[in-house]
């Protein structure tokens, strides 16, 4: 190592590369399962050896020591998955329900158009106090004080316009 930290020697840094490439991307690959993935970590590795050298300071052996910088990474691999994974799921979560609330809208809209088409239809009147109840959210008195009519006969009137529509397979 001193020869790789003090003469940047790069004699020194292929005899590592050699030495424990295999043994890192070995154990690389059976926690990741991953080949691809295994030897572009492993890469990094010696890429991160190669640009710190001059800071490093190795206490045990180079396996050891590489051994932790592998373990490191793996570690932040399997964050960087985990958060990837989250990430993925929150996706397919706001994609699922803005899909459901797209249809919904057009189910809704669907609804709407033919529910009005089939309001159309009615008797005048009827139609009348329906739209009164249903569009300007007045009550049975209101209506019936608006039009002149008993509260009963409203009423009754609302009651038959909604049977009417049911009878059309509407859904009030």
């Amino acid at each position: 190592m001193n020869l790789l930290k003090d003469g940047d020697d790069r004699n020194a840094f292929n005899e590592l590369y050699v030495r424990y490439w295999k043994v890192i991307y070995d154990i690389g690959f059976k926690k990741l399962h991953n080949a691809q993935l295994a030897e572009d970590l492993v890469h990094d590795l010696f890429v991160d050896i190669w640009n710190k050298r001059q800071e490093i300071t190795i206490h045990s052996t180079f396996i050891g020591y590489f051994h932790t910088m592998l373990k490191n990474r793996l570690i932040d691999q399997s964050r960087k998955n985990a958060f990837q994974l989250q990430v993925q799921q929150d996706i397919l979560e706001r994609t699922s329900a803005n899909e459901n609330q797209f249809f919904d809208a057009v189910a809704s809209d669907d609804i709407e158009k033919q529910l009005m088409a089939e309001v159309e239809n009615l008797p005048s009147d009827m139609k009348k106090i329906f739209l009164l109840s249903r569009q300007e959210h007045l009550s049975t008195i209101e209506i019936a004080q608006k039009l002149s009519l008993s509260p009963q006969t409203v009423k009754n009137q609302i009651s038959n316009a909604i049977r009417r529509l049911r009878l059309k397979e509407l859904h009030l």
